[in-house]
């Protein structure tokens, strides 16, 4: 058998541990703390991470010398996924979307217990207020709550005992009967909410998208300031937002059927 081995380029392979780190570690990770946990010399961290912050893929947060995944891995999700039916349908109709409420429109997944967005474009309205990444928890994301209220209640209590769930502010959902109330609503309307849980002065309203068997596989949802999504009216947003995700299931499903005739 060849071993692959003697053609690993060593920066590069050191490159990808600590990106993985980060993404383990949810970002905000300072270089002290990636040299203790990799034993990685601080210089050639340092190196990396400049590196990476100059094609976008880290960022360097407000606090002092802290580092986060970047956006960059955003453009990369996309085109890795391109190929995947449900994005390749959901983006001109994510797109229009956007151009309709001037906000920001996300398409997200579950994967490994995150949620994982894969297309995001943002309105003419928008502007940056957060340094959102591409993962994240679920527990306190309206996409992911969308996800979790399909658990069986075996997997939302392992899931609430474990340590996955984030306190982003004090509007986060961090245990399992809080969130088994919620999730009655969220299965009588359809439809899931953020109410500044992932961050403050920021709200977030999502929809599923599903497939024939009306499993929930993916997810979209609008996000913007909360007080300008209240001034354009929820309800008119969350009827736009529904109609988009009814639309975007009904073509993956009549697709899904056709591949059988």
């Amino acid at each position: 058998m060849e071993n692959t081995n003697i053609y690993i380029i060593p920066m590069v392979d050191k490159t990808f541990e600590i990106i993985e780190y980060m993404y383990q570690k949810d970002g905000k990770i300072g270089i002290s703390q990636i040299s203790k946990e990799l034993n990685l010399p601080k210089a050639t961290i340092y190196r990396i991470l400049t590196t990476l912050r100059k094609w976008g893929y880290v960022e360097k947060t407000e606090e002092l010398d802290k580092y986060m995944l970047g956006k960059s891995f955003i453009k990369l999700g996309s085109k890795v996924s391109s190929e995947n039916d449900i994005t390749s349908i959901a983006v001109p109709l994510i797109n229009k979307l956007a151009k309709e409420t001037g906000e920001s429109i996300n398409l997200g997944i579950l994967h490994n217990s995150e949620v994982v967005t894969v297309y995001n474009t943002k309105g003419e309205d928008f502007y940056l207020i957060s340094n959102l990444i591409p993962v994240s928890p679920l527990n306190c994301s309206a996409m992911g709550k969308l996800f979790l209220s399909q658990f069986s209640g075996e997997d939302l209590k392992e899931y609430f005992d474990s340590n996955m769930p984030e306190t982003r502010t004090v509007n986060s959902i961090v245990d399992l009967e809080s969130f088994l109330k919620l999730k009655k609503e969220i299965e009588r309307d359809g439809i899931s909410y953020d109410k500044e849980e992932y961050e403050y002065g920021l709200s977030c309203i999502a929809a599923p998208i599903y497939d024939t068997n009306k499993n929930i596989i993916a997810a979209i949802s609008i996000s913007g300031p909360t007080t300008r999504l209240n001034y354009k009216g929820r309800e008119n947003l969350q009827n736009l937002l529904i109609s988009t995700a009814k639309e975007i299931s009904k073509i993956y499903s009549n697709m899904f059927l056709h591949s059988f005739l």
